[in-house]
């Protein structure tokens, strides 16, 4: 942008869209001015033009704390502190159940082969078989698994207790006995100098990833004639329920940041934008956190602060790297390929793709970074604003601005409480009685809007 034309009654114009997510790793004169300081409940699905975030419905309730979720032929799952249940069309029948309750039994799971049956663990049983009628304990495998995956046509399993990688016998997955170099089982030793023990688990890019809380082990290989682990990269995961494959990358949270792996070069951290978020993780309960991906997004669920369960939620759009907090908070996650589901803390799940959170109005907000337009010496008379947006019929938009880089209070220059639900350019008349050098601006509402730019026309005052 240009600086001030010489003579002090023109204005110049700025035009810019809001959909480039939140950034918290610089100080907020700095950030891009597509950027937010502060956002809620919109997104970047329609980039360049920001829009409230879709909502979600109610599919059914459970009770406790829904810490997983799947999906077979149909067939829906979940598990909570008691036990794993499969739900029938009408309620939810125990797959495998406790006679109390303990929040810290996470559990995980996998397939083998051909999905007729699947293999779960919470880190204090031996793991169990469900045929789709009938659960069986696989006596031979290791007890007290925490971690679950499969690679190569072989479960492999961690815990949270020991060094020890186990792998099973090819094809079976029942056998963790046989002793053939080519087809039978092992164990792998995987040390550190820190002490510290698996935290994850998972296969990615024709490998198989052992996490510790401050770093990651690829092995390589088939069988115990070719195993290779690899030296360790000094990154670390720290839950295991935060693991995301994406057909290109693996997402994971560590303790200083949310990474993305390639499966070739060094992990990158991606999360500086939202690092005031993951400065407040509650590292006694990260195991907590968890993520799901819909193959756009990457929703994120951390525990920050006095939490002891996910408390906060935010969307990691895989297409512009961009960050954005939503109000509502997921505690499992679970994509069929053509709907995004999530558990709560309240034992219900939640369907995405509505126009409501359950039925109610979403509310949304965005807080843009301080304008200068270019001059930091010159106090600033915001003439007229232009919104051009699309508010949807019983939405509402709200427009403020404030001086200052930071605080104050929001002066509102509009409100509308019904849209047209069409595209219309909103002439907002603004006059600052007290003009600044720096201002912002805050647009908020309720229910659907999409906001495609704002167009700002600003003067310069003397003195």
């Amino acid at each position: 942008m240009d600086f001030w034309p010489s003579a002090p009654q023109k204005t110049k114009t700025a035009v810019m869209t809001l959909a480039e997510g939140i950034n918290q790793s610089v100080e907020s004169i700095e950030i891009k001015d597509g950027q937010a300081t502060s956002s809620l409940n919109m997104d970047s699905f329609l980039y360049p033009t920001l829009q409230v975030t879709d909502g979600h419905s109610l599919v059914t309730t459970h009770t406790g704390y829904i810490s997983f979720l799947l999906n077979i032929q149909g067939v829906r799952y979940c598990g909570n502190g008691k036990g794993i249940y499969r739900h029938d069309g009408l309620n939810w029948v125990p797959v495998y159940e406790y006679t109390d309750v303990d929040n810290s039994r996470l559990w995980d799971a996998a397939l083998f082969f051909d999905g007729t049956k699947f293999y779960f663990i919470n880190g204090t049983m031996q793991m169990r078989q469900y045929d789709g009628s009938t659960t069986t304990t696989v006596s031979g495998a290791p007890e007290n698994s925490s971690f679950l995956t499969t690679h190569a046509n072989r479960f492999y399993l961690a815990n949270r207790n020991d060094n020890l990688l186990s792998y099973s016998g090819l094809r079976d997955a029942l056998d963790w006995s046989s002793t053939d170099k080519y087809v039978g089982t092992g164990k792998i030793t995987v040390e550190t100098q820190d002490g510290e023990k698996p935290t994850g688990l998972t296969a990615f890019s024709n490998h198989v990833i052992l996490f510790k809380k401050y770093t990651m082990h690829k092995l390589f290989g088939e069988d115990s004639t070719n195993f290779n682990m690899t030296q360790p990269y000094a990154v670390g995961c720290i839950s295991n329920r935060t693991i995301v494959r994406t057909r290109d990358s693996l997402y994971w949270l560590g303790p200083d940041g949310f990474y993305d792996y390639l499966g070739g070069a060094a992990p990158t951290k991606i999360s500086d934008p939202i690092k005031n978020y993951i400065s407040q993780i509650n590292m006694v309960n990260a195991r907590h956190c968890c993520a799901g991906t819909d193959g756009r997004f990457i929703y994120l669920s951390l525990v920050t602060g006095a939490a002891t369960l996910p408390n906060v939620t935010l969307k990691y759009d895989l297409q512009g790297r961009r960050w954005w907090p939503v109000s509502y908070v997921a505690t499992s996650y679970f994509w069929d390929g053509q709907t995004m589901f999530f558990g709560t803390a309240d034992g219900k799940v939640m369907q995405m793709g509505s126009n409501t959170f359950n039925g109610s109005p979403i509310n949304w907000s965005i807080e843009t970074k301080p304008f200068s337009e270019n001059d930091e010496t010159v106090r600033k008379t915001i003439n007229r604003l232009f919104v051009v947006a699309d508010i949807e019929p019983g939405s509402t938009l709200n427009v403020a601005y404030a001086g200052g880089t930071e605080g104050g209070t929001w002066n509102q220059v509009y409100t509308t409480s019904n849209g047209t639900g069409a595209i219309q350019s909103i002439r907002i008349p603004v006059i600052v009685r007290t003009p600044e050098t720096w201002y912002r601006l805050k647009l908020s509402g309720t229910g659907k809007a999409k906001i495609h730019r704002i167009i700002r026309e600003v003067s310069k005052r003397n003195g």
